[in-house]
């Protein structure tokens, strides 16, 4: 079962073909759709829809990331549309519309490689729970994609980077050797000591280099899912704060101590994860305070929080050394301040909390 707010997450980025004969219908819809996705374009048969999927790819460079078609059209039907789409794309997240007496053509679409379906008359419930799934894993291969091309320009630049290093550390070699017999013995250990510096920088920053890869191919997608995870439950605490779910609670605290986990793995990270992991543990062993309007406020901030979080992803995402550690103590004090009012010190909450609220 999809999740509004969820759903939103994934189609809001998606660029999408909609193809319909029925003029009432197309625009009926498409008001629809302009809430869901990030660009829709319309045609009123299959022969116009393959021309503008085949312009938007020259004028684009990719293909759109989804296409919703009818089947029954003049000129071209969507089955032929789609065949042809998937020709030129063979992975084309491509979904019919359909009557209910359609099943021959629902098996042709299946045998073609069709995404999903949906019904007509077309209802809320069931195009969301198709959508929610399709666009889903749409992203889910934009975000491999796009991450592949990210380590394959960060190997490169790496690997330059690296090379102008070790190039200087040879040039100081050079130069130690041929001041070896002109220097006194106090220049030769000066210069011995530079090259161990740089030698240790070099080492730290591969280190640190391999670890910022490590976590963009293995662990990014799952803190992105826990922290969306962790988000659905803070909104819905906010929402009834009056009825709070204590297996939601322990949830909470479960996810908190899953993303702590994962940073453990991290030594550029050692001072979030034991922050995190602390932070876990307050959850786990205090019980919320009493008054309904505290816990609110409590959950805004933890609300502001997770803003704070999944920009701290994007820079993650961006691979750039210089960024991966510029929110640490940010996050640190967050996590601190969220502690204090969660275990009632309220003398100890930081005096900017309106801040945080306006972050």
């Amino acid at each position: 079962m999809y999740n509004l707010k969820s759903m939103l997450q994934y189609t809001k980025v998606l660029n999408v073909l909609y193809v319909e004969d029925d003029s009432i219908l197309l625009e009926s819809t498409k008001k629809v759709f302009v809430n869901y996705f990030k660009n829709v374009d319309t045609a009123p048969d299959g022969q116009v829809g393959l021309n503008l999927y085949d312009n938007y790819h020259k004028k684009n460079g990719s293909y759109y990331d989804l296409v919703i078609t009818d089947i029954n059209m003049p000129n071209m039907d969507g089955m032929a549309m789609s065949e042809e789409i998937l020709k030129r794309n063979d992975i084309q997240a491509i979904i019919i519309t359909t009557a209910h007496n359609e099943v021959q053509k629902l098996q042709e679409a299946i045998d073609i490689g069709v995404s999903g379906f949906v019904t007509k008359p077309i209802k809320h419930e069931k195009l969301n729970n198709v959508l929610y799934k399709i666009s889903r894993t749409i992203n889910d291969h934009l975000f491999v994609e796009s991450h592949i091309t990210k380590i394959e320009d960060l190997n490169i630049k790496h690997e330059e980077q690296n090379k102008e290093l070790k190039a200087k550390n040879e040039e100081l070699k050079k130069s130690l050797r041929m001041l070896d017999t002109a220097i006194n013995k106090n220049q030769i250990i000066q210069s011995e000591n530079k090259i161990k510096v740089i030698e240790t920088e070099i080492k730290d920053r591969e280190q640190k280099l391999e670890q910022i890869k490590s976590l963009i191919e293995d662990d990014l997608y799952e803190l992105k899912e826990v922290l969306s995870e962790i988000d659905v439950i803070v909104i819905e605490v906010i929402n009834n704060v009056d009825e709070i779910n204590i297996d939601s609670l322990n949830e909470l605290t479960l996810l908190f101590t899953k993303y702590a986990s994962v940073l453990s793995y991290y030594t550029i990270f050692d001072e979030l994860s034991v922050a995190m992991a602390d932070f876990s543990i307050t959850l786990k062993e205090n019980p919320l305070p009493d008054d309904s309007e505290y816990i609110k406020n409590i959950f805004m901030l933890l609300e502001t929080f997770m803003y704070v979080l999944y920009k701290w992803h994007t820079d993650l995402s961006s691979g750039d050394e210089n960024k991966i550690n510029s929110l640490d103590a940010s996050i640190i004090n967050d996590i601190n301040t969220i502690t204090n009012m969660w275990t009632q010190k309220e003398e100890e909450v930081n005096e900017d909390l309106d801040d945080i609220f306006d972050f």
